[in-house]
């Protein structure tokens, strides 16, 4: 089958009965079809990417993982040398960098979720994930 053969069978797939075209990314993929997101409660936009959503510490809802991190450099005294990082399991750390970079250490950890405690929003997704 020739490319020219292949671009029709596909241009016909992708063309609806009233012989308008549908964008096949958003009829396929979940991520972009129209729903219902929560929405974060450090700055109120919607959180898309549900599975890298971290439970905000004011009423357990998702939140943007990037929320969080601005929230712990805000509260934490960082020097020059320290960034927040994520550790795992719903904690995060002070990271103290040495010799440039090249070695860091963990200077503090911080226990963000509680590690037993099952949020509805996060089962929804697990269920999902093959293990």
């Amino acid at each position: 089958m020739s490319n020219e053969e292949n671009r029709e069978n596909s241009n016909e797939q992708s063309a609806n009965s009233d012989g308008s075209r549908r964008n096949r990314r958003s009829r396929n993929n979940r991520r972009y079809q129209k729903k219902d997101f929560p929405i974060c409660p450090i700055c109120g936009n919607s959180v898309k990417d549900i599975n890298t959503a971290i439970a905000a510490e004011e009423n357990e809802a998702p939140a943007h993982f990037d929320c969080i991190i601005k929230q712990l450099e805000e509260r934490e005294q960082l020097e020059k040398d320290e960034k927040i990082c994520y550790l795992g399991r719903g904690s995060f750390g002070v990271i103290k960098t040495r010799n440039g970079g090249s070695k860091f250490f963990v200077r503090k950890r911080i226990q963000f979720e509680k590690e037993e405690k099952k949020f509805d929003w996060r089962r929804k997704i697990s269920s999902r994930i093959k293990k």
